[in-house]
């Protein structure tokens, strides 16, 4: 009778241990490999926002030259509004609104209280900014500003009585 060693390649346990092993490796290299590929794919959409950023920032500071407002440097239009219009364009109607609630007033309380002249160049910029970073909300805007009763009498002329 003859007897037969069985070779490690034979053994029970060693082609488990085998494979366990290269598949570990394996799963390793895939995970690395992902977290890399997403670290590359956010860095790429950062600097595409902020090129956008600067490109919108850049039409808008020259259309608010046009109109004679020089306050605001690109820098300063691409940290406040970013490359989307941040809340300039979640709901523009509103923020004009408040904005305008706040600039319209002489600052007095109680019964000095009193309206003053809206700038219409601030509505001018408002409608640029809008224009550049949310041209779909346009309609809505120019409706609303239209609503707005932008005559500067506060009294009807005399000889007029209301119907």
């Amino acid at each position: 009778m003859t007897t037969t060693t069985p070779s490690p390649a034979t053994e029970p346990g060693a082609p488990a241990r085998h494979r366990w092993i290269t598949y570990t490796a394996a799963a390793v290299l895939l995970l690395l490999l992902g977290a890399i590929m997403m670290i590359q794919f956010a860095g790429y959409q950062d600097r595409q926002d902020q090129r956008e950023a600067e490109q919108r920032a850049a039409t808008l500071h020259a259309a608010f030259a046009d109109i004679g407002i020089t306050a605001f440097s690109e820098e300063t239009i691409v940290r406040v509004l970013g490359s989307d219009g941040g809340g300039f364009c979640t709901d523009p109607a509103a923020l004009v609104d408040a904005t305008a609630n706040l600039g319209s007033a002489n600052g007095a309380a109680g019964p000095g209280l009193r309206p003053s002249v809206l700038a219409e160049r601030r509505l001018e910029g408002d409608r640029l900014v809008i224009e550049t970073y949310c041209p779909d909300q346009l309609d809505e805007f120019d409706a609303y500003v239209d609503s707005l009763n932008l005559d500067d009498t506060t009294t009807q002329p005399a000889g007029e009585e209301d119907s």
